[in-house]
């Protein structure tokens, strides 16, 4: 999408969230949001209050609306200055996306770009994913931002990365996924979460629907005890997870919904895996999840977290909690050299699962693949400790 107008600082992105679409924009000024779309407008607004004074503006619109009306405009109006009565405005900017495609993958395979761990570098990812598309001929069926996107969230402006880079690999015309990773929650802003990046009711772990797929977000929190120092006593990501997973039984109770062809799961920590101490922590937990996720009959679990890249079935080497499914993980990076790789996932029907990692130098730098279930480990059996 070449040429943005002005206000523009990416092309926007449209993330699933339950049964719904979420457009989100990152802009280069203050400014009120509104998408256009089907006959009707739908805003950033707070109680009726259309929302100003921030660089990121998000709207919610049923996914039927788009999905049969396949384009989009969002708009944008500048404020100069925000007053109690005769606020200051100034231009109105308006950027139409064409040829929306909603997720309907072809055949028996989903393919997803699984994007994580760029840690605020934004050329490098974007390079990597169009590397992927070009060797894949086209675009992915769904986009997943896998956590860690930006470096912190010591600041609002830090909190655009992840909208810019989705906005620029996927320009606004196939739905993504953000899933909250460790260094989220980490800064003044991060409390600010649920104003500025997809959630479902301010949760930051919840379903999504795309067409034929059905897949559940989860957010392991902070990657350490909440009472080590690194977070000064600002978490209590533990209450947090029990939280979590109490909702995560009310999911197993119910079940997928009917017409779930493809079943996935988006989380930043690859659950299965037990890391070193002072990182070992929720095993236990962990391996409820799992077997959670087993019961959902989960068919693909998106990770990053490691920075490495490697596809496993269940049974395999980093399998301590006995992992569902086939466990991708892709996020191999370098700030120094400004350079990332990001994982090409096709997921079939059948479960079985492969990859294509490729790099931002435009290389294809790791491929594998996976079969839903190993044939030397039972399910449930852990394969580490």
């Amino acid at each position: 999408m070449n040429g943005l107008p002005p206000l523009f600082a990416a092309p926007p992105s449209v993330y699933a969230v339950g049964g719904a679409y979420c457009v989100c924009v990152a802009t280069t000024a203050q400014c009120t949001m509104a998408v256009e779309c089907g006959g009707r407008s739908f805003f950033d607004h707070a109680n009726g209050i259309l929302r100003s004074g921030r660089t990121v503006h998000m709207a919610t619109l049923p996914q039927s609306v788009l999905d049969r009306a396949r384009a989009y405009t969002v708009v944008l109006r500048e404020i100069r200055e925000r007053k109690p009565y005769f606020t200051e405005t100034g231009d109105v900017r308006r950027l139409e996306v064409r040829d929306f495609r909603p997720c309907r993958p072809r055949g028996s395979s989903l393919r997803v770009l699984n994007v994580a761990d760029t840690h605020s570098l934004v050329d490098a990812p974007v390079s990597a994913a169009a590397a992927a598309c070009a060797a894949a001929g086209g675009p992915p069926d769904l986009l997943a931002l896998g956590g860690d996107i930006p470096e912190d969230c010591g600041s609002p402006e830090r909190m655009a990365v992840p909208h810019v880079i989705a906005g620029r690999i996927s320009e606004g015309r196939i739905p993504c996924v953000f899933a909250r990773g460790n260094h989220d929650l980490r800064g003044v802003s991060a409390e600010l979460y649920a104003e500025l990046t997809p959630t479902d009711g301010g949760r930051s772990y919840y379903e999504f629907r795309a067409g034929p797929v059905w897949g559940l977000v989860l957010d392991g929190g902070e990657d350490k005890a909440d009472s080590h120092a690194e977070y000064g006593h600002t978490v209590c990501c533990e209450a947090f997870r029990e939280e979590q997973e109490q909702w995560l039984r009310s999911i197993v109770r119910r079940g997928p919904p009917p017409g779930a062809r493809w079943r996935v799961v988006v989380c930043h920590i690859p659950l299965p895996y037990r890391l070193e101490a002072p990182f070992d922590i929720e095993g236990p937990r962990w391996k409820r999840w799992c077997g959670f996720l087993r019961k959902l009959k989960v068919q693909a679990m998106l990770t990053g977290h490691l920075h490495e890249c490697w596809l496993e079935p269940p049974g395999g080497p980093h399998d301590s909690y006995g992992a569902p499914c086939p466990v991708v993980c892709s996020s191999r990076l370098s700030r120094e050299r400004r350079y990332h790789v990001v994982g090409d996932v096709r997921v079939s029907t059948s479960g079985s699962v492969s990859l294509r990692c490729f790099d931002s130098l435009g290389q294809l730098v790791m491929e594998d693949s996976a079969p839903a279930r190993a044939k030397s480990a039972p399910s449930g059996s852990p394969a580490r400790g």
